[in-house]
């Protein structure tokens, strides 16, 4: 494997409605994949308020502790809008009008009919020295500030115009300064299920040591874990080259635990396991609310022939004739091949348990079965926490029986 060491930044984002939570932050988001796909590494995010000393302040940082930073908001007409003063204060100049974005400003409004209110002036400073970078999709022109030579990229906040100047302008003009031409960052991501995140970390930790290309890291989600492989190379053919190997001695580690990959999800991996093998399916839930069966119920086709969701122990008696709720393996198989004889499908899932409550604490031991013709699987377990987190593990769990149960039967 080869190592890569590629530029650093930290992103900050500017405006004290970030802070109250009145506005979601995309930009940032957007930014750090942008900036990654194109060999930068984003090593900090920062967010601030509309505060002079305290937007110089983290601009300070940023400058001292990466090799670029990349601001977003503040450079609108208001008295609130301090970008430019900020980063002229640390850059040690003065603002400094330029004529060819008051042109473009101007331009603009005159396009949509409107006079120019006279504080949209001030949108035509920059700090002395500074790149303009005009923005023709709105009024808040972005400009790049050199400062002991590491460059401060301020962007207006409205994510259409930040979207289109990065494209547009920004992206380019990085790939030039730090010769990122043939720096082209690619990655994988496996899915994991059936597995929390500290036992996926005991299994692969050893491959994930930082600075090496590909870098492998985990991100955990409710009932899924993303094992992510990036490397940086030439082009894409390299890269896939790199990452393949790790890859491999993942799924050798994992097993049956991945899931797949990108863009699957244990529904859709599902959906094809029963139209491979043209398998129809029926679901029972006590406790789960649906959570599985709305997932199924989703897909195209009519491999979900029939689901139930009842947490009442009479309305299963009447169904199948007879159930208890001293649930163990032998009493949930019954009951599932029961179940699949009346719903008259190939296979059929269960998944079923009684939660307690204490105060507003729930508790359940769980259990799930996926029966068919020479196929039984079988899972329990318990757990505790809110109703609608039961709910939705639940649902996941007996979802991955079924999947591990219908690999079983490919085998």
């Amino acid at each position: 494997m080869t190592n890569f060491i590629s530029p650093s930044c930290e992103i900050i984002t500017i405006g004290t409605e970030l802070l109250l939570g009145q506005i979601v932050d995309t930009n940032t988001a957007y930014l750090a994949q942008e900036l990654g796909q194109s060999g930068i590494s984003v090593r900090f995010r920062t967010s601030v308020g509309d505060h002079l000393d305290e937007i110089m302040e983290v601009i300070r940082n940023g400058i001292h502790r990466c090799d670029m930073v990349v601001t977003t908001g503040g450079l609108g007409p208001t008295g609130d809008d301090l970008t430019r003063e900020a980063v002229a204060g640390v850059a040690g100049v003065k603002l400094a009008f330029s004529r060819e974005l008051m042109d473009q400003i101007e331009g603009m409004f005159q396009k949509y009919g409107y006079q120019m209110p006279e504080n949209n002036r001030k949108q035509a400073y920059v700090p002395e020295g500074s790149r303009p970078v005009p923005n023709p999709v709105g009024t808040a022109p972005a400009f790049i500030t050199d400062i002991d030579g590491r460059p401060v990229i301020s962007l207006p906040g409205v994510p259409r115009e930040l979207k289109y100047l990065m494209k547009h302008a920004i992206i380019p003009w990085l790939r030039e300064r730090y010769h990122l031409i043939h720096n082209l960052l690619s990655y994988r991501v496996l899915k994991v299920v059936g597995l929390g995140e500290s036992a996926v970390d005991r299994i692969m930790g050893d491959l994930m040591e930082p600075g090496k290309n590909p870098e492998v890291g985990l991100l955990a989600s409710p009932g899924e874990i993303k094992i992510r492989i990036a490397a940086t190379a030439a082009d894409k053919a390299e890269a896939d080259r790199l990452i393949e190997p790790v890859v491999s001695e993942l799924r050798r580690r994992l097993g049956n635990k991945i899931l797949g990959e990108a863009d699957d999800t244990l529904e859709s991996v599902i959906h094809q396991l029963l139209e491979k093998h043209h398998l129809s399916v029926s679901l029972l839930e006590t406790f789960t609310g649906g959570a599985a069966t709305r997932k199924l119920h989703g897909l195209p086709g009519k491999n979900v022939r029939q689901g139930l969701v009842s947490d009442n122990p009479a309305d299963l008696t009447r169904l199948l004739g007879s159930f208890s709720d001293a649930l163990d393996k032998e009493s949930t198989l019954r009951v599932a091949a029961r179940y699949r004889n009346e719903a008259q499908t190939e296979m059929s899932i269960v998944i079923l348990g009684f939660p307690q409550q204490t105060g507003r604490h729930f508790s359940v031991e769980a259990h799930a079965a996926a029966v068919g013709e020479g196929i039984e699987k079988y899972f329990s377990w318990k757990m505790s926490g809110d109703l609608s987190m039961l709910q939705k593990r639940g649902g996941i769990i007996g979802l991955n029986t079924l999947r591990l149960a219908l690999l079983e039967k490919e085998k």
